[in-house]
């Protein structure tokens, strides 16, 4: 399935999703270049947050996957054509971490997270939802 853009109807179903997640849905191009970065930004929305998208075709159909950041937290998914959503790597830690009562298996998590967490930013800044 290749396509340079999404289908109308695609796009429609992605964005009643895309809506619900972020206040940039307004700022989805129509028509969706499929492949190309997009900032997604409506100048009626005001404060921190920042979503970033990529529309994309391929053996399960077209699809969306998004990375929207605010001044609290950061979410990594895809919407899929049907309007299903699926969590993708994510980082960990965002509100904190486990806490155990044996100091080293705190600094274990602590270094697990801290592995995670980098492989987790290397891949979105390979997509381009990182600088």
């Amino acid at each position: 399935m290749k396509a340079e853009h999404l289908p109308p109807a695609v796009r429609e179903a992605i964005l009643a999703v895309l809506r619900q997640r972020t206040g940039h849905a307004a700022g989805l191009p129509d028509p969706l270049p499929v492949g190309r970065l997009i900032f997604l930004r409506d100048p009626a929305v005001r404060g921190g947050d920042s979503t970033r998208v990529i529309a994309g075709a391929g053996d399960s159909g077209y699809h969306l996957d998004y990375f929207r950041r605010d001044e609290h937290s950061a979410w990594h998914a895809r919407i899929h054509a049907d309007g299903r959503e699926e969590d993708l790597e994510n980082y960990e830690g965002q509100v904190g971490l486990k806490v155990f009562p044996d100091p080293a298996e705190n600094e274990r998590e602590r270094q697990r997270v801290y592995a995670h967490n980098a492989q987790v930013r290397e891949l979105l800044r390979k997509k381009g939802f990182e600088d």
